[in-house]
């Protein structure tokens, strides 16, 4: 009899284990699994100038792009310098200049350091190498993103070019692309469009700054180097027809909220089937049935599974809230959605566990299922 009691305890124990580790492997991994990204909100389009170029050297460019302004949602600063040579006679140019627009604040055109007046200007379509690239690199091992923009923003620049050295400078800001994919920070997209560049007479050389804000992630494409929080790069010939650009804040690890959350959970399993245990013997004294635990337990069961599927839908927020402006639209939906999805298994597997420690619970033990002897009177043999 001693035996048959243990192999049922051993038999109740690896069922107990066996469903622990069914809810484990169901609840543990659902904020991976479900992930839902809001649609990507368009930034400007970004490039090089262009028309009667023919005649003028560019004999170097720095482009710096200044990211910083990000961390606040701000719109990115974009600042082309350009040494150019005019081997021709005095002429006017008349610039094209492929960016949304020009806007007050330390934006505007200046030749050899006089400011020169810049118009918005519908240019119509412009050529197919003109056009931005479809994506910008991913982040963190991750594939490409797609790139879109909401406006083919052009503006105009009458440039007097006397002969010999002269220096343009543009500077205007610039509004990237928000996109958010399966990150809680959003992602940050631009891309400067190199192509015009090729109608120039010749060109010298390009250097590259990409500031970021503070510990960002970012990628380049071509790529740049990082050097602290900028990226930069140099090229003595165009390296493509675009510049694309990928940054995102910081994101933190959401590895403790779950790893609380399956401490937590677990604990209060073990809770419930320790109540199971104690309504089982409180009904075996009294002579009902294991059924009687029944209403209880699915009770209890309930609120057991809403908390778990409250904490699921919980951690994506608690993980974003220190993003502020930086958080992705719409991150933790998914999550959400899929924590409703699993109520119904967390709520079953509540139950059955309940009844199994109700009935183990309810069973006579060893001691008390065995009539004791009469005194003077040895058992067996």
């Amino acid at each position: 009899m001693q035996t048959t009691r243990t192999n049922r305890r051993a038999s109740l124990r690896t069922r107990i284990y066996a469903l622990l580790a069914v809810f484990a492997a169901l609840v543990v991994p659902a904020a991976g699994r479900a992930n839902m990204a809001n649609p990507v909100r368009a930034g400007d389009r970004l490039g090089e100038p262009s028309g009667g170029l023919e005649t003028v050297t560019v004999e170097h460019e720095s482009l710096a792009i200044d990211l910083r302004p990000l961390a606040k949602s701000q719109p990115a600063l974009v600042s082309a310098t350009y040494r150019v040579r005019n081997a021709g006679p005095a002429h006017t140019l008349h610039l094209l200049f492929v960016a949304d627009a020009l806007t007050d604040g330390g934006t505007g055109v200046w030749l050899d350091g006089r400011a020169i007046s810049a118009a918005r200007e519908d240019a119509g379509p412009l050529p197919a190498s003109w056009r931005p690239p479809p994506a910008t690199p991913g982040l963190d091992g991750r594939d490409a993103l797609s790139y879109e923009t909401s406006a083919q923003g052009t503006f105009t620049f009458d440039v007097p070019l006397a002969p010999g050295p002269h220096e343009i400078r543009v500077r205007y800001r610039a509004q990237p692309t928000a996109h958010s994919a399966g990150s809680p920070a959003r992602y940050w997209q631009l891309a400067y469009v190199l192509a015009p560049a090729r109608e120039w007479a010749g060109f010298g050389g390009l250097d590259v700054r990409v500031e970021l804000p503070a510990g960002w992630a970012a990628a380049a494409s071509p790529a740049l180097r990082r050097q602290g929080d900028a990226l930069v790069g140099a090229w003595r010939t165009l390296p493509a027809d675009a510049l694309a650009l990928t940054a995102r804040a910081p994101v933190p690890s959401a590895l403790p909220l779950w790893a609380f959350l399956a401490l937590a959970s677990l604990a209060a399993m073990v809770l419930l089937l320790w109540i199971g245990r104690a309504t089982g013997r409180w009904l075996g004294r009294r002579g009902h049935s294991a059924a009687w635990g029944l209403i209880p337990g699915v009770v209890l069961s309930i609120v057991y599974a809403a908390c778990v599927v409250a904490g699921l839908a919980l951690v994506p927020d608690l993980v974003t809230r220190g993003l502020g402006e930086q958080r992705a639209w719409g991150y933790g939906y998914g999550a959400t959605i899929g924590a409703l999805l699993l109520f119904p298994v967390l709520l079953l597997v509540a139950i059955v566990m309940l009844q199994i420690a109700v009935s183990r619970g309810r069973r006579p033990s060893a001691s008390a299922s065995v009539p004791a002897a009469p005194d003077g009177v040895v058992q067996g043999g």
